[in-house]
């Protein structure tokens, strides 16, 4: 049964979550490339709004009203029956999706902003609930802030739970290493759609209701911006990963849906591979640069046409050269990447090189990577040579984390499920990670102190016996400043 929300304030109807699948689909959510003096507010609705507006100001007063702009999201789709999907997209009908966007400019560093969204549509005014967030310090500021990591949700069965732990720890940020759903298409998944499926072991679970959940004092994209990462479940057509005729075709290859969910990270829109998929921005004394590192296929890696890489990450490519460029330009104290796939791990995926792969003309049916490991050969000495402190990463739904040359990687994303096995081989550099544990669910929350970036693990799981042990921390360490 959906939830929904009354709220009455001068005399005009407040719609929450009833609203899903009619007027309003999600509550606002917060996006910025310079969190210290903008923001923007970010809201979808199930039809074209004759006007939107945002009022906002340092108390709850307001006293400033930003307009907001309209865009329709294209590409989602309700599902062809009630009981189901079509495997084919198209055979789907498409839903239209408004993007109301009210940027916030000329905001006060680290200050605290109310604000709240409204939505006239017809002869319908709806005003949503008050919410509240504060801008980041300026950059190479000292002030501190704490943010927690996130991954891989995709409907997971303890997403609920372990997001709400990760909302509860006064954070200022969310950062987000890819996977947020499973087929960014299928609009059920993003939040619920009157008549549209969604699996019965899945209700509830949807992205949008997972990460706005406000219940137990529970404070997430209301109130602070996300700073996400694709994953390989951010592509728009997932059979790209299992039909090796579609792998092979770099026309299939886009990330739209994604892309205009976070339009304001993105302004240039470029969908198609090897598009501008990456992003950097300054909080406080951190830079964080968010990457498109992914892939996956289900078939022999050196089976034609090999698993191939989304965007590229060759020493040439669009995006190695604008990181170098930003790693080059930075002045921050602290630089933070996040970036979907693992720079290393245990397991068998990690045997397979993050290169393109080549077809062997003397062997058509045999895909060979001349050029070895780019994460290892390519990104990692960038990382070393510029002063980055920390990775992050997903993908494996696993925790662990490892020191190498001065920089931690780190995979926190045990969400509900692991895809590890006791056996797993260690990552072919033979290092083994300092730090894991992927026996029970868990969030990471990192705050900014004197002496460094202090990380805490987070049990988000009791140990299935009545001896509840959530919130604990397991793993903490810190991160100092790196020393060229």
């Amino acid at each position: 049964m959906r939830r929904f929300l009354l709220f009455c304030a001068i005399g005009i109807l407040l719609i929450g979550n009833a609203a899903y699948g009619r007027e309003i689909y999600t509550e606002p959510y917060l996006a910025s490339l310079a969190p210290f003096q903008s923001m923007n507010v970010i809201w979808l609705t199930g039809e074209s709004a004759d006007e939107a507006w945002v009022d906002f100001g340092e108390t709850e007063q307001y006293g400033q009203k930003t307009r907001a702009a309209q865009f329709e999201i294209k590409g989602m789709r309700r599902s062809a029956r009630p009981d189901g999907y079509d495997d084919d997209p198209e055979k789907n009908p498409e839903v239209p999706v408004f993007q109301q966007i009210g940027e916030l400019e000329n905001l006060k560093p680290a200050t605290k902003y109310f604000y709240r969204v409204t939505t006239k549509i017809g002869d319908k005014t709806i005003t949503g609930s008050p919410y509240h967030f504060k801008t980041a310090p300026a950059p190479n500021s000292d002030l501190p802030f704490k943010f927690v990591l996130l991954s891989d949700l995709q409907q997971k069965n303890q997403v609920l739970e372990t997001v709400r732990m990760a909302g509860q720890q006064d954070a200022d940020f969310v950062l987000f290493a890819g996977d947020l759903q499973n087929v960014p298409w299928k609009i059920g998944e993003w939040f619920p759609v009157d008549g549209c499926f969604i699996a019965p072991e899945e209700e509830g679970k949807e992205w949008f209701t997972v990460m706005q959940q406000t219940r137990d004092s529970t404070r997430l994209l209301q109130y602070m911006p996300i700073f996400p990462a694709p994953g390989n479940h951010e592509a728009d057509d997932q059979r790209i990963w299992t039909d090796k005729e579609m792998a092979a075709d770099p026309s299939r290859k886009t990330l739209s849906i994604y892309m205009q969910l976070f339009r304001p990270l993105y302004p240039e829109q470029q969908a198609e591979r090897n598009g501008k998929h990456w992003y950097s921005a300054d909080y406080g004394n951190m830079r964080i640069i968010s990457l498109s590192i992914f892939r996956w296929h289900p078939w022999d890696p050196y089976e034609a046409p090999g698993w191939i890489l989304f965007d590229d990450i060759a020493p040439d490519s669009p995006q190695v050269t604008w990181l170098e460029n930003d790693l080059k330009n930075k002045s921050s104290r602290y630089t933070w990447v996040v970036q979907h796939w693992h720079m290393l791990n245990r397991g068998a995926e990690v045997w397979v090189p993050m290169s393109e792969p080549l077809i062997d003309p003397a062997k058509p049916d045999r895909a060979v990577y001349p050029y070895g490991d780019h994460c290892w050969n390519v990104l990692r000495p960038l990382y070393e040579k510029y002063g980055v402190n920390a990775v992050n990463f997903g993908h494996s739904h696993v925790y662990e984390r490892y020191l190498i040359n001065n920089v931690h990687y780190i995979e926190a994303a045990t969400i509900g499920n692991n895809y590890r096995d006791e056996d797993d081989p260690l990552h072919f550099s033979g290092i083994a990670p300092i730090f894991e544990q992927n026996g029970f669910r868990s969030c990471m929350i990192v705050s900014s102190t004197p002496e460094g970036l202090v990380a805490r693990a987070l049990r988000a799981s009791d140990d299935g016996n009545g001896n509840a042990r959530t919130g604990e921390v397991f793993d903490e360490f810190v991160i100092a400043p790196f020393n060229k």
